[in-house]
């Protein structure tokens, strides 16, 4: 790829205008991933991110324009520390089971079933729920109703008063 700029110099403009300077390690290496496309790696300098790259993805579609910045990227490496491999339920739960009846706990998988049912209900301190249609109707507040609907109902009962002949403030008590 023919540039004028220097590949790890522009990766390291981008980097240092995307992350602060502390955060960028060594140069670790520049390499034409395909044609047009360059990758230069430097290494991540956080201590939580040991062996991992900061991955600078360089683009020049043809000769007549400069080489431009695709991506950043930090990336893990081969050496980097990754998530231990998943292990289905299940198994994790059969090996408590073990390890309940090697300590002596529980003399089978029932009495450490209740021993782990008796675990699980000492991390929460709610009841049991209620059936929901009961408490569906208690306690519930109405949506307000509209104000121009309620404007009208109270209109609408004022005029009815007016008209009722046995309504009127001069009837006696």
């Amino acid at each position: 790829m023919s540039s004028k700029v220097n590949p790890t110099e522009l990766a390291l403009q981008a980097l240092r205008e995307t992350t602060e300077l502390e955060l960028i390690g060594e140069f670790i290496s520049e390499s034409e991933i395909e044609k047009n496309v360059v990758e230069v790696r430097f290494a991540c300098t956080l201590k939580q991110y040991q062996h991992w790259h900061w991955v600078v993805t360089l683009t020049q579609p043809d000769k007549r324009n400069p080489l431009t910045v695709s991506e950043i990227n930090l990336l893990a490496s081969e050496d980097s520390q990754l998530a231990p491999q998943w292990v289905p339920w299940a198994e994790r739960l059969a090996e408590f089971r073990r390890q309940l009846r090697a300590e002596g706990k529980a003399n089978s998988d029932a009495e450490a079933d209740a021993l782990i049912e008796g675990m699980h209900s000492g991390f929460t301190n709610h009841e049991p729920g209620q059936d929901s249609k009961q408490d569906s109707n208690d306690g519930g507040v109405k949506p307000p109703v509209k104000t121009r609907v309620r404007q009208r109902r109270v209109k609408r009962n004022e005029d009815n008063q007016d008209q009722d002949p046995q309504s009127g403030s001069d009837q006696d008590s």
